[in-house]
């Protein structure tokens, strides 16, 4: 056989063997091998796209705020949608499909921590990677991406294979995970899915007393910010989603440990931040709040998020602060 006959072959191989591959982690059911974060990205992607569950009070935001926020406080039409590393994309899209399947609700309550509008935090890794978008929703979301934020033609290109690769379930993407996880997550994500189900969607993060004294701050909030237009973009896509369906909405502030503004203080961070959420207040008339909020650092179970001391008082807070 010829040279070319051995690669034309060998290629073939290799080819059928990927398809074949790719064709058994289909096979496989998810949360037997995903992460401790998968059930609750699940949760909420099952509760949205679910009819006749209603709700007359949202929670929207990233991991603070689904930490903040305890839903059975605030009343029994309260629901919190919040996932860890989410950004403005991930909740237009959750709100976007809540409305397809549910009557709307009459008020929204929105949250993100600065950090979220900088970068895409876990956009490819949880996002894309949990399939927490349907295909459509995926491609339009990374092209606007690519729109909106500058961007080289390698690094469009590098982003575009690598999202398919997440929307195929390549091997290179999932086999490692499968090994790791030897198959035995099930039960764990099941009870975990199963908490933020009975929680309304709320769950705790940071559970160390002691976090302050290894603390490390963000490397995001190690620099200047600097807004990430897709996020923007997103955010009033958002806000007109809202404002097109005549729900009430109010972006609040979740807690800040004194520690964290005293580090990210010494960069360009805060003030165009809140100039930023001022500017938009102003333009398109909605409450947003701009006003830091500081918590001690004994209400919070690291950095970033509070501990169920810290949450009951948020929670009563927001609670009184807005009629609820």
């Amino acid at each position: 056989m010829s040279d070319k006959g051995y690669i034309a072959r060998f290629m073939a191989i290799t080819l059928l063997n990927i398809v074949l591959l790719t064709f058994i982690i289909w096979l496989i059911p998810e949360k037997d091998y995903f992460d401790g974060e998968y059930p609750f990205w699940k949760q909420q992607k099952d509760y949205t796209h679910s009819p006749n569950n209603k709700s007359q009070i949202l929670f929207l935001g990233d991991s603070a705020f689904k930490a903040a926020v305890i839903p059975d406080l605030i009343g029994n039409s309260a629901y919190n949608l919040s996932l860890g590393g989410a950004g403005p994309i991930e909740m237009y899209y959750s709100l976007k499909n809540y409305l397809q399947n549910h009557p709307k609700p009459q008020r929204i309550f929105l949250s993100f921590t600065p950090m979220h509008f900088t970068y895409l935090d876990r956009y490819r890794d949880r996002t894309l990677y949990f399939h927490f978008l349907s295909p459509y929703e995926q491609i339009e979301s990374q092209l606007n991406i690519f729109k909106l934020d500058d961007m080289s033609l390698s690094k469009i290109l590098s982003m575009s294979i690598e999202s398919w690769q997440y929307l195929v379930k390549f091997p290179t993407k999932y086999f490692q995970t499968i090994k790791d996880s030897k198959l035995k997550r099930g039960h764990f994500n099941e009870e975990h899915y199963q908490q933020a189900a009975n929680e309304r969607g709320h769950i705790f993060f940071g559970r160390d007393p002691e976090w302050f004294n290894h603390y490390e701050i963000h490397k995001q909030l190690k620099i200047d910010f600097k807004l990430l237009q897709v996020e923007d973009f997103y955010l009033r896509k958002l806000l007109q989603l809202c404002f097109d369906n005549d729900i009430k909405i109010d972006m609040v502030q979740t807690p800040i440990n004194k520690i964290t503004y005293s580090e990210a203080s010494k960069y360009e961070y805060f003030p165009p931040y809140q100039e930023y959420l001022q500017t938009l207040s102003k333009e398109l008339n909605i409450n947003i709040e701009s006003e830091l909020v500081f918590y001690d650092v004994s209400l919070f179970g690291d950095e970033l998020h509070l501990n169920e001391e810290g949450a009951k008082i948020y929670s009563n807070n927001l609670k009184n602060k807005y009629n609820l």
